[in-house]
C-alpha cells in the first residue's frame, strides 16, 4: 500500500499559465528558513506582485508601475496635498499602481485588468496551500500506519 499520488496545482487561469510559473520560480529562490517573519512575508508579497506583472500583457501600465516600485525597493510618501482630491475616480487612482496618470476610461480598464490578476494570485495561492496542506495530512496518515 505504498501508493502515493501526485498532485498537481490546478492553474486557476488556464489561459495564463505564466502567473503560476513565474510565482513558484519566485517562491523557490526565497531563503524562508533563516528569514525573520516580516521579512518573508515581504518577500513572498514581492513575489507575488512580480509574478502577476510579469504575466499581464505588455501594454498595461500597472504592470510597469508594478515592477518599477518593486525594482526601486523604497517607499515615498505621498504628499498630504495630492491626498486631498475631489475628483470620485481618485481612490480608484490611489489604489491602481501607476493609475495617477490614467484618465477614467483607460483607470477603468487597467482597474479590470488588475483585478482579474489579483483574483488569479489569490485562487494560485489558495491552491498552495491547499495542495501543502493535503500532503502534510498525506504524510501524517502514513507515518501513522506504519506504526
Amino acid at each position: 500500500m505504498n501508493s502515493k499520488k501526485k498532485r498537481t496545482i490546478a492553474n486557476p487561469n488556464p489561459r495564463n499559465p505564466m502567473q503560476a510559473f513565474h510565482f513558484l520560480r519566485s517562491l523557490s529562490r526565497i531563503n524562508l528558513s533563516t528569514a525573520p517573519f516580516h521579512k518573508r512575508c515581504r518577500a513572498i508579497r514581492r513575489a507575488a506582485y512580480a509574478s502577476m506583472a510579469r504575466s499581464a500583457s505588455p501594454n498595461r501600465a500597472w504592470s510597469h508601475a508594478v515592477l518599477y516600485h518593486l525594482h526601486r525597493r523604497r517607499h515615498r510618501p505621498v504628499p498630504e496635498q495630492a491626498r486631498c482630491k475631489t475628483d470620485e475616480n481618485d481612490a480608484l487612482r490611489r489604489l491602481l499602481p501607476g493609475g495617477e496618470a490614467m484618465d477614467t476610461c483607460r483607470l477603468l480598464e487597467e482597474t479590470i485588468d488588475y483585478v482579474q490578476r489579483l483574483r488569479t494570485q489569490v485562487k494560485l495561492m489558495q491552491e498552495i496551500v491547499d495542495s501543502v496542506k493535503d500532503d502534510a495530512v498525506h504524510e501524517e496518515k502514513r507515518q501513522k500506519e506504519e506504526i
